[in-house]
């Protein structure tokens, strides 16, 4: 393309994008509504905490091949830690720990293959309706499900999770391999992004929210610029956005809460295995995170807890993290409690055959975003994927990779 690609938005999937497009030769304009980068993957220094924190957790796989691209091509590989394929699990209703790893999954051939689709899994069928009676639901698929898909499993697509499913368990350990995020979510999927498109002379411009598109202009609300029969533009905005700028065009789309708690120590605790995360069953709370002295509980699909008062949140989340780690009766520690509303979409599958594709009415506009038709859940890998497609079509290079 001679233009100019313009990218609304500068979360994972913008950044994408424009990463993409910068290091292939175009010119790369990105507009960001917010003062900063990342959207909802990002990490900032919490004053209550003292501490750097993510404003939710994540986990990258070996699978997640896109993301693991990106990171390399921007430099923020260096920022991740491979840690072994283990994943201890502790259950609070009877105290019994087991670890999953690529040699030693709770379930028998049986479980697994239905867990992988096979041999075929019906349109309307839900984890639950499929994998619901397995004597390993509780200790593997269930809390796979909550935090793959953020969807409790009565909901969510069984086709969509044996997808992710067959991506993970088929690829051995590699697949498996968790990337860690020591230094926060920041400091290896949106600052050297940033810096990356710097150095090839793309521009980023903060605290400018688009009002209106058409392929003529972009309206902003701090100023209007005008469309050359050859500029390109990519909105990476997420869906509730989109239907702002864009009204009338999808229906409304259901979404799924996140929260998150994260709790300064007094020093930092060690988990089983020596693990950086530790798997909650029969509890409110799903995963602990550990970064130094801080401890993080993620709660997906948290449709019952999001409503709570944060102070509930943090009591109900630190009695069970104390009695997971072992700190039975344990004051409270300092505290931030961060809810999600709109997390992700909710991935049944009536919302996910309606996810649009990146393609619009307009031959010069495209799509990208975690929610965009994908057979990825809404995660990271969805979100980095969708602007790397979106960048192929505005560019009109459908081989584009990050090293290019």
């Amino acid at each position: 393309m001679t233009g100019t690609l313009h990218i609304v938005g500068a979360g994972l999937a913008g950044l994408a994008a424009a990463v993409a497009a910068a290091k292939s030769g175009s010119r790369v304009v990105v507009h960001e509504a917010a003062g900063h980068a990342g959207g909802r993957c990002r990490s900032f220094m919490d004053e209550k905490l003292d501490r750097v924190i993510d404003n939710g957790s994540h986990l990258v796989l070996g699978a997640n091949r896109t993301t693991l691209a990106y990171a390399q091509a921007t430099g923020g590989i260096e920022a991740m830690v491979a840690v072994d394929p283990c994943f201890p699990f502790v259950d609070l209703a009877t105290g019994a720990r087991w670890t999953v790893s690529p040699k030693r999954l709770p379930a028998g051939i049986g479980e697994i293959l239905s867990a992988l689709g096979l041999p075929w899994t019906w349109a309307n069928e839900t984890v639950a309706s499929r994998l619901g009676r397995s004597r390993s639901f509780t200790r593997l698929w269930q809390p796979m499900c909550e935090a793959i898909m953020n969807t409790a499993p009565e909901d969510a697509s069984a086709r969509m999770f044996a997808w992710t499913m067959r991506k993970a368990l088929l690829g051995g350990a590699a697949a498996l391999t968790p990337w860690t995020f020591p230094l926060g979510l920041s400091a290896a999927l949106v600052a050297p992004a940033l810096a990356t498109l710097g150095s090839f002379g793309a521009e980023v411009h903060f605290r400018r929210r688009l009002l209106a598109a058409t392929p003529d202009s972009l309206t902003f609300d701090t100023a209007e610029i005008r469309l050359t029969p050859n500029d390109r533009v990519i909105l990476a905005l997420p869906p509730w956005a989109l239907f702002a700028v864009l009204p009338g065009v999808w229906p409304e789309m259901p979404t799924r809460p996140i929260v998150n708690a994260h709790f300064r120590l007094d020093r930092p605790p060690v988990l089983p295995d020596k693990s950086h995360f530790l798997g909650l069953v029969n509890a409110a709370g799903h995963w602990l995170f550990l970064r130094g002295d801080v401890l993080s509980v993620t709660v997906s699909a948290a449709d019952a807890l999001a409503g709570r008062s944060n102070d509930d949140i943090a009591a109900l989340l630190w009695d069970e993290a104390a009695r997971a780690i072992g700190l039975p009766h344990a004051p409270l520690p300092p505290v931030r409690i961060m809810k999600e509303r709109r997390a992700t979409l909710a991935h049944d599958e009536a919302t996910i055959a309606r996810r649009p594709g990146p393609k619009t009415d307009f031959p010069t506009l495209f799509l990208a975003g975690d929610w965009i038709e994908s057979p990825w859940p809404c995660t990271i890998e969805a979100a980095i994927s969708s602007g790397l497609a979106a960048a192929r079509l505005a560019t009109g290079r459908p081989t584009l990779a990050f090293g290019q």
